[in-house]
């Protein structure tokens, strides 16, 4: 079976906390969460669980997400206690044969939109918070929120990745209003080469 592989992670602290965005693997993963189709259901990983959560993601045939590539695994890599490790780790995930959407939808529109754009105009269903909401959860102590929210993030992804394979489409909002975008994905997808992912500063 191809064993695919949806996932988001939330952080523990702001790129502003850890001294800008090209310091993305010392922000923590605070939460991170797994909807395997293998046994179709979701899979929870705390703070401290983040190896094991790397062990889940290297098993998968295609690890889906949106900005993965460029943040999420970075953060991962984040988890080794030295620099030399960190990138050591980066580069094996980074070899892992992944489909982010935000990279494909950047190739053929030119520029970068918001998962929640996406969600709104393709699935009719928003996001219920935001990345910041879950930093304040996180010093609040209050973890069960911010799986409920990774969890969310997770399902829309799926849902909106299942949607462009079904459909053929996706729609976005824009400033001229609500547009669609023709795409032919696939889950034979390739991974892109390192050479063509997208930084965190395109």
């Amino acid at each position: 079976m191809f064993r695919i592989l949806y996932f988001d992670l939330e952080t523990k602290y702001s790129a502003e906390e850890v001294g800008g965005w090209g310091n993305v693997m010392d922000m923590g993963m605070s939460v991170g969460v797994i909807w395997d189709s293998l046994d179709l259901d979701y899979h929870v990983y705390l703070e401290h669980q983040a190896p094991a959560m790397i062990e889940h993601i290297r098993r998968g045939d295609l690890i889906v997400g949106f900005n993965h590539v460029a943040f999420d695994l970075r953060v991962l890599a984040g988890s080794r206690p030295t620099d030399q490790e960190r990138q050591q780790l980066y580069m094996e995930l980074l070899a892992l044969n992944h489909f982010d959407m935000l990279v494909e939808l950047k190739k053929i529109i030119g520029h970068r939109l918001r998962l929640d754009s996406i969600a709104r105009s393709t699935i009719q269903h928003g996001k219920s918070a935001d990345g910041l909401q879950a930093l304040t959860w996180y010093k609040e102590g209050r973890i069960e929120k911010i799986i409920d929210y990774c969890k969310q993030d997770v399902e829309v992804t799926r849902l909106i990745h299942e949607h462009a394979l079904q459909h053929g489409q996706l729609s976005y909002d824009s400033r001229g209003g609500v547009k669609t975008v023709a795409l032919s994905w696939s889950i034979e997808a390739p991974a892109p080469q390192a050479s063509e992912q997208m930084s965190l500063f395109d």
